[in-house]
């Protein structure tokens, strides 16, 4: 008896939810009015701006993909050059220095010039040196030549009078035979009283006359012979003056090289350009007192200029001497600059390091090394100055 209202109740709560469905379905079963043209036109340019966009993406995406199999890109590159350090080969106060730094120079150029009177002092003496010694040889020359001469006649005079000295002897040798055999031939007679006394004094007197004469001419062969010796001695004279002439002219050849090495020095005291450039930095002022081997500035050609890459080890396998790069200079982002592959290094950056790490404690990390690539370049629209960071773009397909 007590359950009859609950049921009534919940019977009507049901009956109430099912006409609520009812009324729904009902609702749901009527037409939707049509959108507006400007919507549906909305809906299509959301549309194809999204199939833009993906298409862009791929396309991006695939000159990436294509990008990273074709070339090798590296940021880790600078222009390099032949940066010349100018140096002073004397000690001396520095006189003029006529550049500073960014200036143009030319090769042969004036840049700087160092005090040179100690050298031109010195020179001097070494000049007036080498003069004397050109007159001492010169006289000394005229000595042996001197001496030559005379010592030629004297000894061509005492042949001349050896020679006749010699044929008068030849000459007397004879008639002492002759007169010898006459006295013999007298003396026999007187002693048997065929000839008187008279005719044995007269041939007597005779050969004694041949053989004086004889002797006479063996004495002036003697005399003629010493004269012969002396005049053939004062040769030896010529021979020490030629002697004292080499020695004079060993050190005349000194005294030129002294003097050429002050005159280079002289020479190298004027600082010239060596070759068509830029002034980079300069290290001294004029008045400062230079010493040899001194920085004074540095310089570099920049057409002489090239870029330096440090390839990862991983990718360098790819690259060879000859092919493309593209570069792109940091300073200038609107510039690009093309060259090929010039050079690749034949070991690692880490093996010219200042501190290698010999890894003693034995706790390794591997590091991706890197090997310099040098880049030869097309000559840029603007200079560029060595140490500018570029990034390049190596084309391995070729």
């Amino acid at each position: 008896m007590t359950t009859l209202p609950e049921f009534k109740v919940e019977s009507a709560r049901i009956l109430s939810q099912n006409g609520s469905a009812g009324h729904k379905v009902a609702t749901s079963n009527k037409r939707e009015p049509a959108s507006p043209w400007y919507k549906v036109v909305v809906r299509w340019i959301a549309t194809g701006l999204v199939a833009l966009f993906l298409l862009a993406g791929v396309w991006a995406g695939g000159l990436w993909l294509h990008q990273r199999l074709t070339h090798v890109d590296e940021n880790d590159a600078q222009v390099a050059g032949e940066v010349v350090t100018i140096s002073s080969r004397l000690d001396g106060w520095l006189l003029t220095r006529n550049v500073i730094e960014g200036d143009p120079i030319h090769r042969g150029q004036i840049l700087g010039e160092i005090d040179t009177r100690d050298a031109r002092l010195h020179l001097k003496n070494l000049e007036g040196s080498v003069a004397a010694h050109n007159s001492q040889i010169q006289e000394t020359t005229l000595q042996r030549d001197t001496l030559q001469k005379t010592s030629d006649a004297q000894i061509a005079d005492a042949r001349a009078q050896l020679a006749s000295a010699q044929a008068a002897e030849a000459e007397m040798k004879p008639q002492v035979d002759i007169a010898r055999s006459d006295f013999a031939r007298v003396d026999s007679l007187v002693a048997s009283g065929a000839m008187s006394r008279q005719d044995w004094d007269h041939a007597h007197d005779l050969l004694q006359q041949q053989t004086a004469a004889l002797q006479q001419a063996q004495a002036n062969i003697a005399t003629r012979q010493a004269a012969l010796v002396l005049a053939t001695a004062q040769l030896g004279q010529v021979a020490v003056l030629g002697q004292q002439i080499e020695v004079l002219r060993g050190e005349l050849a000194a005294l030129n090289a002294q003097a050429d090495q002050v005159r280079q020095e002289i020479d190298d005291s004027t600082l010239r350009a060596p070759f068509d450039g830029i002034v980079d930095r300069t290290f001294i002022h004029a008045g400062d007192y230079v010493q040899a081997g001194q920085w004074l500035m540095m310089v570099h050609d920049p057409n002489d200029v090239w870029v330096e890459a440090n390839i990862k080890e991983t990718e360098v396998g790819s690259v060879r001497v000859g092919q493309p790069v593209q570069v792109t200079v940091d300073a200038y982002p609107d510039m690009v600059v093309h060259g090929r592959v010039w050079r690749v290094g034949n070991a690692a950056t880490n093996q010219f390091a200042l501190l290698p790490s010999p890894n003693p404690s034995g706790n390794f990390t591997k590091i991706t090394q890197r090997v310099p690539v040098r880049i030869a370049i097309d000559k840029p629209a603007h200079p560029l100055q060595p140490g500018l960071m570029v990034e390049v773009s190596i084309d391995v397909t070729h």
